[in-house]
């Protein structure tokens, strides 16, 4: 053998040899690193787009349906009152205004559910240390029937000789507003005492003073027969008819009063408020928190209503919306003097 074929016959065994040695590293690359831990097959792939949902979280609450507001509504606020002489009596056509003083009293309740049982309305004049607020209910259900609210006085004296007038009326101005949001515009005097500065003094509040050419002195509890002739015997196209609910017992009064209904509309009169028969225009402000009930929409209001935006003053003023914070009854005006009972308006 020449010395070519040795040499080459002694490279084969390197040339195999350094093959080896590649291969093996090769297969050492693409082995697993075995101080790695290998995935789970039965943990699912995650999703990159949603993260996977916390089983200790609560469900998310559904969003609250939106509330569509409702349409406008009003209430009845007053009247607005005109005329600088005392009222005694309306225009001579065949309406009749039935008046109500000295309450509100324990049977004012039967008169307002009288009232509705015959389908009729009157005008309350209030005694302003009596509205308390134990009559707030009453009072609304006053207006929510159209009946109107008078003031008659914080604490029934006669004008004419005691004071101060204007304290007497403002307080139960106040009183009645607080408990109600409702701002009366007409004023009954007691005993039906006035002068010129007194009806002066009203107009002054926006108030008409308005006395009555009807009295069946029910305040003397003549017997519920007497009442009933009394009235129909002094009624005439355009009265104010003179009344009590509060003041003493009357029961006779309020039972005698669903025949006289009867008989006036037997007659062919009509039964209205004192401002109606007057002429004097309603009041109505938006709702806001005194609706109760007594809410209307505009279509409902009166062809003469008056509507007015509800002020932004503070609770208890003209008009005010909102009811006082306390709800109490006003402070007795310095002077007054509370009276038990009274011999007649």
């Amino acid at each position: 053998m020449s010395w070519r074929a040795r040499a080459a016959a002694a490279l084969v065994p390197l040339a195999i040899a350094s093959a080896l040695s590649l291969a093996q590293k090769a297969a050492r690359a693409q082995a697993p690193n075995p101080a790695s831990p290998a995935p789970n097959p039965a943990s699912p792939a995650p999703n990159p787009a949603s993260p996977a949902p916390n089983p200790s979280s609560p469900a998310p609450k559904p969003s609250p349906p939106v509330t569509q507001p409702g349409p406008v509504r009003y209430r009845i606020a007053g009247c607005r009152s005109r005329g600088p002489a005392a009222y005694r009596q309306g225009p001579h056509r065949r309406e009749v205004a039935i008046g109500f003083d000295d309450g509100p009293a324990p049977l004012t309740p039967a008169f307002v559910a009288m009232l509705e049982r015959n389908h009729a309305r009157a005008t309350f004049f209030m005694i302003g240390q009596q509205v308390s607020r134990g009559w707030r209910g009453t009072l609304i259900r006053e207006l929510r029937d159209g009946d109107v609210l008078g003031d008659h006085t914080f604490t029934h004296p006669d004008l004419l000789r005691t004071g101060p007038v204007r304290g007497q009326m403002s307080s139960t101005l106040r009183a009645i507003r607080s408990l109600t949001g409702y701002t009366p515009c007409v004023f009954r005097p007691p005993y039906g005492a006035y002068d010129e500065s007194i009806v002066r003094t009203a107009r002054s509040l926006g108030l008409a003073t308005v006395l009555w050419n009807v009295d069946p002195t029910d305040w003397a509890l003549p017997g519920t027969a007497a009442i009933e002739q009394r009235v129909l015997a002094q009624v005439k196209p355009g009265s104010i008819i003179l009344s009590h609910d509060g003041g003493g017992p009357r029961g006779e009064t309020l039972a005698a009063y669903p025949a006289i209904i009867a008989a006036l509309r037997g007659r062919g009169f009509h039964i209205v408020t004192i401002p109606e028969l007057l002429g004097f225009r309603p009041v109505y402000v938006p709702c806001i928190r005194l609706c109760e009930g007594i809410g209307l929409p505009r279509r409902a209001l009166p062809r003469d209503a008056l509507i007015q935006r509800a002020p932004r003053a503070h609770a208890g003023s003209a008009g005010d919306d909102r009811e006082s914070p306390s709800g109490r009854t006003p402070a007795r005006p310095s002077g007054a003097h509370p009276a038990a009972a009274w011999p007649r308006s």
